[in-house]
């Protein structure tokens, strides 16, 4: 048989077979043939339009996922192929692994006449794009594909995407030419949001060390097929009971992971837990408990006050979250979240707090302000010559587990309910709770903080002011207030019951 005919055949076992195209066409690192691993080969041959890739990390789920790329860009002509990340850093990362693949492939080199960082176009027309899905670290945004046609959409670490962003995402598949398929891929966070619902609604679920590696149908109505693949777990006593990889990742070096992250991450990141209630401080319950006030129409309110604001650094926004006292019921209420959007200047901010804050929360008490790094030389351009209090918080370890706790304490109580704003539910969702070897408690963030630590600030001038009552004695009115305001019956009456005593 001449090497035009073997070309031909292997071609064609390659178009039925992404396995085999994989382990003939595509190198490794060391220029050798691809040997894949078992739960890979499921993913790759199963033909299922939606799939969820829920895998331990350093599982090969990278991997399985360019493969997948490579094969129908190759195979498919005209195809609209996307993968989006959480943020531009981990898009161009995927991208970056991606472009060294096609290098050492000599074959498909010459199908790619287009090979950009984010964008490639082949020769049969089919395009692979790179890009951010928006609304990550707090930055309130639409994703770039949203508005045009994809064939096939791959979203990477799916737990970290904004709920309201994924929404508007997803349609960008339906209305195409051809079968539209969705690709999820992550590990675990909270037991809420898009990724868990779907994980635990999955119509069929394959793991390659169960059951032969045969599907296991379940009798929910999803439509995603689950591909799980759990790398580890720990014993009894907490050590690394085995690794499903021990080639590539030995036990040795996953009790140096566990002992570097932490019990608790580990558990997460490579034995697929989800946060329970013990290490997820605001858990679920919770949330629905105390986030039950609706968006306020304005931002502005008469009533006795108390803010927290969190001072952004580069790559995070600066939050302000202010919380106002219902006479009626003597408890608090949060409602107001104020962000600046990233690269702000900080003149913007002290102004607004200097001179426009009081006059929109006239009966401002107390403000609690983030005095960690750029937060301690912006705290100096604060006026403190204003009628309430201001608290300097530096973010220490110990200081952060009160801020946490206090706040838990203060929504447990049901003393402190709040407006469930979308990114500090993903924040809250995202939190964590670990114990340090030295049984010590320690809190640590998902991918942003900005609006938990406004929150907890907030909370903690409300506990303050209420422990340390008034820095003066106001009348009910403060100057400022609009003429809409004062003309409001509840404020008149109030003015004067006061005025007779």
């Amino acid at each position: 048989m001449d090497d035009e005919k073997i070309m031909k055949l292997t071609l064609q076992k390659s178009f039925q077979d992404p396995v085999f195209f994989a382990e003939h066409f595509l190198k490794n690192t060391e220029m050798k043939n691809y040997v894949l691993e078992d739960q890979q080969k499921l993913f790759l041959r199963d033909k299922s339009p939606y799939k969820i890739l829920f895998c331990s990390r350093r599982s090969g789920k990278t991997l399985s996922m360019i493969i997948d790329i490579l094969h129908k860009a190759f195979f498919r002509r005209n195809q609209n192929i996307v993968l989006l990340a959480p943020t531009g850093d981990q898009a161009r990362e995927f991208a970056h692994v991606f472009s060294d693949m096609i290098l050492r492939s000599h074959s498909l080199q010459s199908s790619f006449i287009v090979n950009n960082k984010l964008d490639k176009q082949l020769d049969n027309g089919s395009r692979i794009a790179f890009k951010t899905a928006g609304a990550s670290s707090g930055k309130k945004e639409d994703s770039s594909v949203v508005g045009s046609g994809v064939n096939t959409l791959y979203i990477d670490e799916c737990q970290s995407m904004d709920a309201d962003a994924l929404s508007t995402i997803i349609p960008v598949v339906s209305g195409q030419i051809g079968q539209a398929e969705i690709v999820l891929a992550g590990t675990p966070r909270a037991r809420s949001g898009f990724f868990y619902n779907n994980i635990k609604n999955a119509k069929t679920i394959k793991e390659c060390y169960i059951n032969d590696g045969k599907p296991k149908d379940c009798p929910q109505k999803g439509r995603y097929s689950l591909h799980r693949f759990q790398i580890t777990d720990l014993d009894e006593e907490g050590n690394v009971a085995y690794s499903r990889a021990p080639y590539r990742l030995t036990i040795e070096e996953l009790e140096t992971i566990k002992s570097t992250i932490g019990r608790e991450k580990f558990l997460r990141e490579y034995a697929l837990n989800f946060l329970d209630t013990l290490s997820q401080p605001y858990y679920s319950e919770l949330q629905q408990m105390a986030g039950i006030l609706k968006e306020p129409k304005e931002f502005r309110d008469h009533r006795i006050a108390c803010a927290g604001i969190d001072f952004g650094k580069t790559r995070n926004n600066s939050v302000l979250t202010i919380g106002v006292k219902n006479e009626l019921t003597n408890a608090w209420e949060v409602p107001y979240f104020m962000a600046w959007p990233l690269g702000t200047s900080y003149k913007i901010i002290t102004h607004y707090l200097n001179n426009i804050l009081q006059a929109r929360f006239p009966n401002l008490m107390a403000l609690a302000i983030d005095k960690t790094g750029v937060g301690n030389g912006i705290s100096d351009f604060l006026d403190r010559n204003v009628p309430f209090e201001i608290y300097d918080i530096i973010f220490s370890q110990p200081m952060k587990v009160d801020l946490v706790e206090n706040t838990i304490n203060n929504l447990e109580g049901r003393y402190v309910t709040y407006y469930p704003h979308e990114i500090l539910s993903k924040e809250m969702d995202e939190y964590s709770r670990e114990k340090t070897e030295n049984d010590r408690t320690k809190y640590i963030k998902g991918e942003s903080d900005d609006f938990i630590d406004s929150f907890n600030l907030c909370n903690m001038a409300i506990t303050k002011y209420i422990q340390e009552g008034p820095r003066v004695t106001r009348p009910f009115f403060v100057g400022g207030m609009e003429t809409n305001i004062l003309n409001n019956s509840s404020y008149r009456s109030r003015y004067k019951e006061n005025h007779r005593r």
